[in-house]
């Protein structure tokens, strides 16, 4: 099951807006860190521009560049998101709790929602294909990515994969309940089109696989690795983020340096591995182990 990546576009904490490769500009995250975004009027209107929340610009700007490096319309799109868009469902708790009249505003409530990005996807290309949105915590990028591969499989030509989230203040209230991490909550947005192998110019994504109820990192490595017939030696680049075991020797980066906290930083992973395989002949492997039993594989060449 694999596809290639015919296009890639990040928007988040890094400089990586339209970069050919997004490793000659990576900077380790500082505490006051924030999002670099692009000029979003060059990609959405001035009216639309107004009402939506970072997390749908950063996802229609990315997801607009893709259309636009992509000679086909997409026959599907697939969009993970683990929190969905945070500021509008904010807002809307704070309206429906101080409002005082009969009748609220449907308009935040209706941005709320987890499938309101790829729905604002498909509105702002007019496309009226397959259109899907998962919600899997911390493996919502892998889940979309399967599914892309699985369409692809299936026959479809083109394909726009990718993962959403955002960063509320709210969210450090709960950091102490809900991660161990030392990297502050922040934001981004990652997609990627997919076509056939053989159609594209980019390095292609060899398999994705997730464990949502893992208990051994280690074993489950290395049956991803024998599943795909890839030798340990053959990996030139280890991106990860949690805890892995150091048994694969080759070189390891935490992709969460760079990324700072949110839980499909690994579609940015995906696309610091696809940069930084063209230049290379061997396999480069994500690590998503952000949660403790939540475990997904990704493989690039």
């Amino acid at each position: 099951m694999s596809a290639v990546i015919t296009s890639i576009v990040s928007i988040g904490h890094q400089d990586s807006f339209g970069k050919e490769n997004i490793w000659e500009t990576l900077q380790p995250l500082g505490t006051q860190s924030e999002v670099v975004a692009p000029d979003y009027k060059t990609y959405i209107s001035p009216a639309s521009l107004r009402r939506f929340s970072p997390v749908l610009r950063m996802a229609l700007t990315a997801a607009q560049v893709c259309q636009n490096e992509t000679v086909l319309p997409f026959d599907a799109i697939s969009v993970g998101t683990s929190l969905g868009c945070l500021k509008d469902t904010e807002r809307f708790l704070q309206t429906f709790i101080t409002a005082t009249g009969d009748t609220l505003s449907p308009t935040a409530f209706i941005q709320s929602t987890h499938n309101t990005i790829a729905g604002a996807i498909s509105m702002a290309l007019g496309n009226h294909s397959y259109n899907m949105t998962h919600t899997q915590n911390s493996l919502s990028f892998e889940t979309a990515l399967i599914d892309g591969l699985l369409c692809i499989q299936e026959g479809k030509k083109s394909v726009l994969v990718g993962a959403a989230d955002e960063a509320i203040e709210f969210l450090e209230l709960l950091k102490p309940q809900v991660i161990q991490s030392a990297f502050p909550f922040t934001s981004g947005a990652t997609f990627l089109s997919l076509q056939p192998e053989g159609n594209g110019t980019k390095k292609a994504v060899m398999d994705c696989s997730v464990h949502f109820n893992n208990t051994n990192t280690e074993e489950a490595i290395a049956t991803f690795l024998k599943n795909n017939q890839v030798d340990s030696d053959t990996i030139e680049l280890v991106l990860f983020a949690g805890e892995i075991p150091r048994t694969i020797g080759a070189k390891q980066v935490n992709y969460e340096q760079y990324t700072g906290l949110y839980y499909s930083s690994a579609a940015f992973a995906c696309h610091l591995a696809t940069d930084y395989a063209l230049s290379k002949e061997k396999y480069i492997l994500i690590v998503n182990h952000q949660v403790n039993g939540k475990l997904g594989l990704t493989l690039i060449r």
